[in-house]
């Protein structure tokens, strides 16, 4: 599994080698492949290792010996657990999408002055661009990709969304779509992704990279296990046009700085429990719990097959000659505390919580088990701050989008993505503590911690309708001295 390429100090040069070509223009793209060649496969292993397609155990050789019969590669599933876990906490819920409406720009001694003239401030509200913004983030599917997205950020150290402008008719669109991580690169100063793509004229599979800068789009193709004279395995230049859109809409979504998985420290500890597993299955399905003992007799091995395929039986001349079974000890419970002694491990290494401990089967409330889960809220927590400024690249993707196609301009800058934690809620808890922020927060921003309230603007309007202030009634004409005017009646 080790590979000396496979260093942290390797892959920071060959990020600095190709981002310097990227900036001087002088970008290549077969030397790209060859030395990016061992860490996307790198990448590949270990998202086949976490859906169980490949793993350490299946490429063990069965013992050369004629005694042992089975040879299981039993995978323990270790990794999706601890991938699926962190994926589940931090966007098994959707991602809900705000506006940030505050004004800055009033300092204290003008809101002094608007307090003595009488002067009412209205409550902010999103404009109504940041609708536009949000029916595109919707039309994507933003909250169907997220879980996958994450899902890749886990298994592989680092994910990748492709925002791309299409054209549909004579309008056009944006996709959303994910790069599968050993497919992509991205850089400060550009990104690179690899696609598939068929060829009907001569009926042959190429890749397509595209290097996008926030100039120039280049594209190059490369057909692969071909025979035809003209088309070369290596990659080629066939186009090279504007950036329409001035941004690079390639987004990069890292697991933490060094882009390492979430099993990658504890590899190990999961290939020794599917051994572990494997050797436990073999002794049972070989019925080696029990060995045939004869005392007082030799018996060769073709007589006694002999014997066995056609009696079921071993007769024995011998008259003092005996035959018995003699039963195996399988040390159950040096077997348990070994496999319980691996698992702890495990998730002790990857930061995970074991939920079938005996602590979870206890009546603790939901604000007390949060702190039995300290360590995966503190990993999540990274991995939601690397994910949100994923999502801040796809903002300014859209932004630039509809400023560009529909002359609409939104500050992507003010986007706000708040994650909303799988876990069981305490309702009484935070009924008690939301209110106690008040005097330090806005009403706003305390509705925004609220696990059900997924629309702030829409919650308000019903409130206000609620209580009647939405229409014109004697309370409202009472706060105006209680006269009631022609356009009020």
């Amino acid at each position: 599994m080790f590979n000396s390429n496979l260093t942290l100090r390797n892959y920071k040069r060959i990020r600095t080698k190709y981002s310097t070509q990227i900036e001087e223009g002088m970008f290549d793209p077969n030397g790209f492949m060859e030395d990016m060649k061992p860490f996307f496969a790198d990448r590949e292993r270990k998202y086949l290792a976490y859906t169980s397609e490949k793993n350490e155990i299946d490429d063990r050789q069965p013992p050369k010996t004629k005694i042992i019969k089975v040879n299981n590669k039993i995978h323990a599933g270790m990794f999706n657990v601890v991938v699926d876990q962190a994926v589940n906490h931090f966007v098994g819920k959707p991602v809900k999408l705000d506006y940030d409406v505050t004004t800055k720009q009033r300092n204290l001694l003008q809101k002094m002055k608007d307090r003595l003239v009488g002067n009412l401030i209205d409550s902010p509200t999103t404009p109504k661009e940041f609708d536009e913004f949000n029916s595109k983030v919707e039309s994507m599917r933003f909250n169907m990709l997220n879980p996958d997205t994450a899902t890749f950020q886990g298994a592989c150290g680092v994910a990748f969304r492709l925002i791309e402008p299409k054209k549909v008719g004579k309008s056009w669109e944006l996709w959303a779509s994910n790069i599968e991580p050993w497919r992509a690169e991205k850089y400060e100063n550009g990104a690179i992704y690899i696609k598939e793509k068929y060829d009907p004229y001569i009926k042959k599979y190429y890749d397509e990279m595209i290097l996008v800068t926030e100039k120039t789009i280049y594209t190059y193709n490369q057909y692969v296990e071909t025979t035809v004279p003209y088309l070369t395995a290596a990659f080629k230049k066939m186009e090279e046009v504007s950036n329409p859109l001035g941004v690079i809409y390639l987004s990069e979504f890292k697991n933490n700085t060094n882009r390492y998985c979430d099993f990658e420290v504890a590899e190990e500890i999961g290939d020794a429990l599917d051994r572990t597993f494997s050797d436990q299955q073999n002794e049972i399905e070989q019925f080696k719990l029990a060995y045939m003992l004869i005392t007082g007799t030799t018996l060769g091995e073709k007589e006694a097959a002999k014997m066995m395929e056609s009696l079921g039986i071993i007769n024995l001349k011998d008259p003092s000659a005996k035959a018995e079974y003699v039963t195996k000890d399988l040390f159950k419970d040096f077997n348990e505390f070994h496999i319980d002694l691996l698992k702890k491990q495990f998730y002790t290494i990857c930061k995970a919580i074991d939920f079938n401990d005996e602590v979870f089967k206890s009546n603790s409330s939901g604000e007390a088990r949060k702190w039995q889960i300290i360590t995966l809220e503190a990993k999540t927590n990274t991995k939601e701050q690397y994910f949100t400024e994923g999502l801040k690249e796809c903002s300014e993707t859209i932004a630039a989008f509809m400023e560009q196609v529909q002359k609409v301009k939104i500050d992507p800058s003010k986007v706000i993505y708040t994650f909303t934690r799988s876990l069981p809620t305490d309702l009484s808890y935070l009924s008690e503590s939301l209110p106690k922020l008040a005097p330090y927060v806005s009403k706003r921003t305390i509705q925004s911690q609220i696990p059900f309230v997924t629309d702030v603007d829409y919650e308000n309007e019903m409130i206000d309708a609620e209580s009647g202030e939405s229409y014109p009634s004697g309370e409202y004409s009472a706060r105006k001295g209680g006269v009631v005017t022609d356009d009020e009646s």
